[in-house]
Protein backbone atom coordinates (compact mmCIF):
# COMPACT_ATOMS: atom_id res chain seq x y z
CA UNK A 1 0.00 0.00 0.00
CA UNK A 2 3.03 2.31 1.06
CA UNK A 3 4.47 1.41 -2.45
CA UNK A 4 1.68 2.39 -4.31
CA UNK A 5 0.85 5.91 -2.80
CA UNK A 6 4.97 6.63 -2.90
CA UNK A 7 4.81 5.83 -6.63
CA UNK A 8 1.44 8.28 -7.36
CA UNK A 9 3.54 10.92 -5.33
CA UNK A 10 6.77 10.72 -7.48
CA UNK A 11 4.32 10.63 -10.85
CA UNK A 12 2.44 13.81 -9.66
CA UNK A 13 5.65 15.36 -8.32
CA UNK A 14 7.24 14.28 -11.89
CA UNK A 15 3.84 15.78 -13.51
CA UNK A 16 4.12 19.10 -11.54
CA UNK A 17 8.25 19.64 -12.31
CA UNK A 18 7.59 18.89 -16.47
CA UNK A 19 4.32 21.30 -16.23
CA UNK A 20 6.72 24.17 -14.98
CA UNK A 21 8.49 23.75 -17.62
CA UNK A 22 6.17 23.70 -19.98
CA UNK A 23 4.95 27.10 -18.63
CA UNK A 24 7.39 28.66 -18.48
CA UNK A 25 8.24 27.93 -22.34
CA UNK A 26 4.53 28.96 -23.16
CA UNK A 27 5.71 32.37 -21.17
CA UNK A 28 8.84 32.41 -23.06
CA UNK A 29 6.60 32.67 -26.23
CA UNK A 30 8.63 29.33 -27.55
CA UNK A 31 6.78 26.92 -29.84
CA UNK A 32 5.78 23.47 -27.68
CA UNK A 33 6.67 20.03 -28.85
CA UNK A 34 4.07 17.41 -29.15
CA UNK A 35 5.21 15.94 -25.34
CA UNK A 36 4.86 19.22 -23.97
CA UNK A 37 1.17 19.18 -25.45
CA UNK A 38 0.77 15.68 -23.54
CA UNK A 39 2.40 17.42 -20.16
CA UNK A 40 -0.64 20.31 -20.65
CA UNK A 41 -3.03 17.86 -21.14
CA UNK A 42 -1.80 15.36 -18.23
CA UNK A 43 -1.73 18.82 -15.85
CA UNK A 44 -5.28 19.65 -16.62
CA UNK A 45 -6.24 16.23 -16.29
CA UNK A 46 -5.17 16.73 -12.90
CA UNK A 47 -6.68 19.93 -12.56
CA UNK A 48 -9.89 18.23 -13.57
CA UNK A 49 -9.56 15.49 -11.80
CA UNK A 50 -9.67 17.61 -8.56
CA UNK A 51 -12.55 19.46 -9.51
CA UNK A 52 -14.54 16.54 -10.24
CA UNK A 53 -13.88 15.24 -6.96
CA UNK A 54 -15.05 17.85 -5.55
CA UNK A 55 -18.35 18.13 -7.44
CA UNK A 56 -18.43 14.47 -6.26
CA UNK A 57 -18.27 15.27 -2.85
CA UNK A 58 -20.83 18.24 -3.34
CA UNK A 59 -23.15 15.95 -4.75
CA UNK A 60 -22.47 13.27 -2.01
CA UNK A 61 -23.42 16.14 0.53
CA UNK A 62 -26.45 17.27 -1.62
CA UNK A 63 -28.04 13.64 -1.81
CA UNK A 64 -27.27 13.09 1.69
CA UNK A 65 -29.20 16.39 2.60
CA UNK A 66 -32.17 15.51 -0.07
CA UNK A 67 -32.29 12.17 2.37
CA UNK A 68 -32.20 13.92 5.33
CA UNK A 69 -35.17 16.51 3.74
CA UNK A 70 -36.87 13.55 2.90
CA UNK A 71 -36.36 11.49 6.11
CA UNK A 72 -37.47 14.79 7.86
CA UNK A 73 -40.61 15.23 5.60
CA UNK A 74 -41.65 12.09 5.98
CA UNK A 75 -40.97 11.97 9.58
CA UNK A 76 -43.14 15.61 9.98
CA UNK A 77 -45.86 13.68 7.21
CA UNK A 78 -46.25 10.61 9.71
CA UNK A 79 -46.67 13.58 12.55
CA UNK A 80 -49.07 15.45 10.65
CA UNK A 81 -51.02 12.46 9.74
CA UNK A 82 -51.38 11.07 13.34
CA UNK A 83 -52.49 14.34 14.56
CA UNK A 84 -54.86 14.88 11.54
CA UNK A 85 -56.07 11.64 13.06
CA UNK A 86 -56.57 12.50 16.73
CA UNK A 87 -58.27 15.47 15.34
CA UNK A 88 -60.22 13.77 12.82
CA UNK A 89 -61.59 11.59 15.80
CA UNK A 90 -61.71 14.44 18.13
CA UNK A 91 -63.77 16.22 16.26
CA UNK A 92 -66.13 13.23 15.29
CA UNK A 93 -66.65 12.55 18.52
CA UNK A 94 -67.77 16.19 19.47
CA UNK A 95 -70.22 16.19 16.07
CA UNK A 96 -71.59 12.71 17.44
CA UNK A 97 -72.08 14.60 20.99
CA UNK A 98 -73.52 17.32 19.65
CA UNK A 99 -75.83 15.48 17.64
CA UNK A 100 -76.93 13.72 20.17
CA UNK A 101 -77.66 16.71 22.48
CA UNK A 102 -79.22 18.20 19.16
CA UNK A 103 -81.48 14.88 18.79
CA UNK A 104 -82.07 14.87 22.65
CA UNK A 105 -82.97 18.77 22.56
CA UNK A 106 -85.12 18.92 19.41
CA UNK A 107 -87.05 15.50 21.30
CA UNK A 108 -87.71 17.70 23.95
CA UNK A 109 -88.82 20.56 22.09
CA UNK A 110 -90.79 18.77 20.26
CA UNK A 111 -92.57 17.43 23.18
CA UNK A 112 -92.84 21.31 24.51
CA UNK A 113 -94.46 22.24 21.61
CA UNK A 114 -96.59 19.96 21.37
CA UNK A 115 -97.60 21.02 24.84
CA UNK A 116 -97.58 24.51 24.26
CA UNK A 117 -98.39 24.88 20.27
CA UNK A 118 -101.47 26.10 21.03
CA UNK A 119 -100.39 28.76 24.01
CA UNK A 120 -98.12 30.23 21.01
CA UNK A 121 -96.24 30.06 17.85
CA UNK A 122 -93.87 32.40 18.43
CA UNK A 123 -91.70 29.65 21.11
CA UNK A 124 -92.10 27.31 17.75
CA UNK A 125 -90.31 29.96 15.44
CA UNK A 126 -87.55 30.88 18.15
CA UNK A 127 -86.66 26.84 18.53
CA UNK A 128 -86.31 27.01 14.80
CA UNK A 129 -84.07 29.54 14.56
CA UNK A 130 -81.98 27.73 17.45
CA UNK A 131 -81.82 24.59 15.31
CA UNK A 132 -80.72 26.27 12.54
CA UNK A 133 -77.88 28.46 13.82
CA UNK A 134 -76.63 25.39 15.65
CA UNK A 135 -76.91 23.47 12.00
CA UNK A 136 -75.04 26.02 10.48
CA UNK A 137 -72.08 26.05 13.48
CA UNK A 138 -71.64 22.57 12.46
CA UNK A 139 -71.57 23.40 8.79
CA UNK A 140 -69.05 26.01 9.38
CA UNK A 141 -66.74 23.80 11.41
CA UNK A 142 -66.54 21.09 9.09
CA UNK A 143 -66.00 23.40 6.29
CA UNK A 144 -63.02 25.06 8.33
CA UNK A 145 -61.64 21.29 8.80
CA UNK A 146 -61.80 20.65 4.96
CA UNK A 147 -59.88 23.70 4.30
CA UNK A 148 -56.91 22.81 7.37
CA UNK A 149 -56.82 19.27 5.14
CA UNK A 150 -56.31 20.87 1.79
CA UNK A 151 -54.04 23.57 3.09
CA UNK A 152 -52.16 20.63 4.77
CA UNK A 153 -51.89 18.98 0.99
CA UNK A 154 -50.90 21.89 -0.25
CA UNK A 155 -47.91 22.60 1.72
CA UNK A 156 -46.98 19.14 0.86
CA UNK A 157 -46.57 20.06 -2.51
CA UNK A 158 -45.06 22.50 -2.64
CA UNK A 159 -42.21 20.87 -0.56
CA UNK A 160 -42.15 17.82 -2.95
CA UNK A 161 -41.74 20.60 -5.80
CA UNK A 162 -38.68 22.26 -3.77
CA UNK A 163 -37.05 19.35 -3.61
CA UNK A 164 -37.48 18.11 -7.11
CA UNK A 165 -36.07 22.15 -8.07
CA UNK A 166 -33.13 21.07 -5.94
CA UNK A 167 -32.33 17.48 -7.64
CA UNK A 168 -33.15 19.71 -11.30
CA UNK A 169 -30.40 22.70 -10.41
CA UNK A 170 -27.80 19.77 -9.26
CA UNK A 171 -28.37 17.73 -12.77
CA UNK A 172 -28.14 21.08 -14.84
CA UNK A 173 -24.86 21.51 -12.92
CA UNK A 174 -22.97 18.45 -14.08
CA UNK A 175 -24.22 18.73 -17.41
CA UNK A 176 -22.52 22.29 -16.96
CA UNK A 177 -19.56 20.19 -16.03
CA UNK A 178 -19.27 17.68 -18.62
CA UNK A 179 -20.14 20.45 -21.58
CA UNK A 180 -16.86 22.56 -20.15
CA UNK A 181 -14.49 19.55 -20.00
CA UNK A 182 -15.70 18.40 -23.63
CA UNK A 183 -14.89 21.98 -25.25
CA UNK A 184 -11.28 22.02 -23.30
CA UNK A 185 -10.80 19.03 -25.18
CA UNK A 186 -11.88 19.61 -28.52
CA UNK A 187 -9.74 23.13 -27.86
CA UNK A 188 -6.39 21.02 -27.08
CA UNK A 189 -7.11 18.76 -29.80
CA UNK A 190 -7.63 21.41 -32.10
CA UNK A 191 -3.98 22.93 -30.75
CA UNK A 192 -2.27 19.75 -31.12
CA UNK A 193 -3.35 19.65 -35.01
CA UNK A 194 -2.74 23.00 -36.05
CA UNK A 195 0.74 22.26 -33.93
CA UNK A 196 1.37 19.57 -36.34
CA UNK A 197 0.04 21.19 -39.01
CA UNK A 198 3.04 24.13 -38.78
Amino acid sequence: MSLAVSSTDVFASAIGAALETVLRKVSEGKKLSTEDLVVLMLGLFRELRGEVVDVGKEIAEVRNEITNMVNNIDRRIDALYELTNKNYEALNSRINALSDELSRKIEETNKRIDALYDLTSKNYETLTNRINAINDTLSRRIEETNKRIDELGKGMSEMRESINRRIDETNKRIDTLYDLLGKIYETLVKQETTTHSK
